[in-house]
């Protein structure tokens, strides 16, 4: 139990666990099948987030009623990196980079295996995680795409939210070659 709140159990784990769920999807699979099941496996997480983060936010803020989809933008992003800092996740900061897609970023995200040399970005728990906790947050599907990872030896892990249409032409603008903030200017 998380004793920082009373409300939802959580576990605690080494980050080297996600490494290891990696790891196993990774065995008899190619690298796109074993990326789609951490993600769904995250995925299959968010709604459980959600309500600890509820409890989590209610409990900050001294308020039984606190709803999370009822706070002003910052202070909700605020209160989220709060959350999964608590929890050992590390900080998130989010960045409003176009009408329809935002950036959460993290230098310290727990999910990434920093010395990995990934030629891909690898935080697929996460970018599923986000994704159905965010669309139940919102009451609408909402698509989340890693496209910097500190697991490939980028600064910070880097997560894109926002339609899955808009994502999808920034992921294949990304696969030719394009920078992201281009392929993101492009979407304009």
């Amino acid at each position: 139990m998380n004793d920082s709140f009373a409300g939802t159990a959580m576990l605690t784990f080494p980050p080297s666990t996600l490494a290891a769920v990696h790891r196993a999807a990774r065995q008899d699979r190619s690298a796109a099948e074993a990326a789609a099941l951490v993600r769904q496996v995250g995925f299959e997480t968010g709604e459980g987030f959600l309500v600890a983060f509820s409890e989590w936010l209610a409990h900050h803020r001294q308020d039984p009623g606190a709803d999370p989809s009822a706070l002003a933008a910052d202070d909700f992003w605020h209160h989220l990196s709060a959350f999964f800092s608590s929890l050992g996740w590390g900080r998130l900061e989010f960045e409003q980079l176009h009408e329809g897609v935002g950036e959460l970023s993290s230098t310290e995200w727990a999910e990434a295996e920093v010395g990995a040399g990934a030629r891909q970005p690898m935080c697929h728990f996460t970018t599923g995680m986000l994704a159905d906790l965010l669309s139940r947050l919102i009451g609408s599907d909402l698509a989340v795409l890693e496209v910097a990872c500190r697991s490939r030896g980028d600064g910070k892990c880097r997560f894109l939210l926002g339609s899955a249409e808009a994502l999808q032409r920034v992921y294949e603008e990304v696969r030719q070659g394009q920078e992201v903030d281009a392929a993101l200017q492009a979407l304009a």
